[in-house]
């Protein structure tokens, strides 16, 4: 089974092949360790968007998806940091200028529960070129009288 998927409407899937994530908020990791796991999360974006081909983006959305297989509580926001290391390595690719919100969207995780799914437990991360600003984002800037360039 390929880690790479690419969907004709300008999807890409990279199977991460990881069931837990490998880099979470709860680690308490030494910093030499907790370096060689992000610069291997990191890699491993690179490449498999390397292999897939995947294209240049104006400013790509990045969403990382884990497939569970059981119903214990889990907080998305704890594995914020596999999507960063993941979203870095995506411009290392060449995928995006950036990943700072001018360039790249990231929304939070998703963590779904998929058990007997074919897929589950699995981690995904689905790249698509979002080009404009999300709906939830100029909302909440315009609640700011804020003013954004787009």
């Amino acid at each position: 089974m390929s880690h790479l998927h690419h969907i004709d409407s300008g999807t890409y899937v990279l199977d991460l092949r990881w069931a837990v994530p490998p880099l979470t908020l709860n680690q308490r990791l030494h910093k030499q360790v907790k370096a060689k796991v992000t610069r291997q999360v990191r890699d491993k974006a690179r490449t498999l968007a390397a292999n897939l081909g995947m294209p240049v983006m104006d400013r790509p959305c990045v969403q990382l998806v884990w497939l569970v297989t059981s119903r214990h509580r889990r907080d998305a926001d704890n594995v914020v940091p596999t999507l960063k290391a993941l979203a870095d390595g995506l411009v290392d690719a060449g995928v995006a200028r950036d990943d700072t919100p001018e360039f790249m969207e990231k929304p939070m995780p998703v963590i779904a529960y998929a058990r007997g799914h074919h897929k589950a437990p699995g981690m995904f991360l689905v790249v698509w070129d979002a080009e404009a600003r999300p709906t939830a984002e100029l909302r909440a800037l315009a609640e700011l009288d804020v003013e954004v360039e787009l």
